[in-house]
């Protein structure tokens, strides 16, 4: 991948004002990495570029710009899952990430994928300049939960529903939780189901109350969300720093202080949910401790499916 930071003005506009912004677009094409160079420079941005989304994410964590645009072209399953590595990684997480979407159906698929916003295309170098800057008025780091687009999705929690009446005190649930308790060293494991507004404990070992008895908490509590956008493996060294769950109730009122979890994605493609471990002290978790969860996880999808195939056809398992 090409990385390019442009910074200087052009001949006979005012200097450059570096408070207006670093942008960096990620796009396959050529052409539309130049054109927005061209629309943006002159006005005071610093540009970046990026023609992948693989490199791009190291990229953008060494380079920290204040906004990231996925061109049209981006808007492919592979270039929209830039959206959750970077929703997922403390470094970036709280970086907004608009996509230009030059279909009715790419538009869609850039809103269940988490941006933070979607700009109808094709644009031109003006909405491109205006949309940027609406964009980098406002505040990084405003986080308050998980894209709406994404936990309301109607299909998505159509699925949780047809799973939630098959969870309530399963025993092969909770043989889940107990193993990942038991391999990770964890004193808190759970299995939820996230639905609009709530998270769900389809099984848990050491939840406080009130939350383990009522079976469920309201949403601002749960760091599950996040995994859900995300749709990656989401991990937390210590929650009271990282700017997804830093506000978190969980953090002071349950000393929830480090997170690793899984999102379990049917074969729909719905994340309905997530396995997770929690500790109450910061702590690193090792490549081999999320390795071990997401084997479990990979289970855990396998039974979920086949809830879901037989709650189709009317059997339950």
């Amino acid at each position: 991948m090409s990385s390019t930071l442009t910074s200087a003005s052009a001949p006979g506009l005012p200097p450059l004002d570096k408070s207006r912004g670093r942008v960096f677009l990620v796009d396959s094409d050529a052409s539309t990495r130049r054109d927005a160079i061209q629309a943006l420079l002159p006005y005071g941005f610093e540009v970046m570029v990026g023609d992948g989304p693989f490199e791009a994410t190291t990229a953008i964590v060494k380079a920290q710009p204040d906004l990231v645009v996925l061109g049209h072209s981006m808007t492919h399953p592979f270039g929209l899952a830039l959206v959750g590595r970077l929703f997922s990684l403390p470094d970036t997480a709280d970086i907004p990430v608009f996509v230009i979407a030059n279909t009715p159906e790419a538009a869609v698929a850039a809103d269940r994928a988490g941006a933070t916003r979607v700009v109808t295309g094709p644009v031109t170098d003006v909405m491109l300049r205006n949309a940027v800057s609406t964009q980098l008025g406002l505040t990084r780091g405003s986080l308050t939960g998980a894209p709406n687009s994404v936990l309301g999705d109607s299909e998505r929690l159509a699925a949780v529903a047809s799973l939630r009446r098959d969870t309530a005190g399963n025993v092969d649930l909770d043989r889940f939780t107990k193993l990942t308790s038991d391999m990770l060293g964890a004193p808190v494991s759970m299995v939820t189901l996230i639905e609009n507004d709530r998270q769900v404990y389809a099984s848990q070992i050491g939840v406080p109350e009130p939350w383990a008895a009522q079976g469920h908490a309201p949403l601002q509590h749960s760091y599950c969300q996040y995994a859900i956008t995300s749709r990656q493996p989401l991990v937390i060294d210590d929650a009271a720093r990282h700017p997804l769950v830093q506000s978190s109730p969980s953090v002071s009122e349950s000393n929830w202080a480090a997170y690793a979890g899984i999102p379990l994605i049917t074969t729909e493609g719905h994340a309905v949910g997530a396995l997770c471990a929690i500790d109450h002290e910061p702590r690193h978790w090792s490549d081999q401790e999320v390795e071990i969860l997401q084997g479990l996880a990979d289970i855990l999808t396998t039974q979920l499916n086949a809830t879901l195939k037989e709650s189709r056809t009317g059997r339950h398992l």
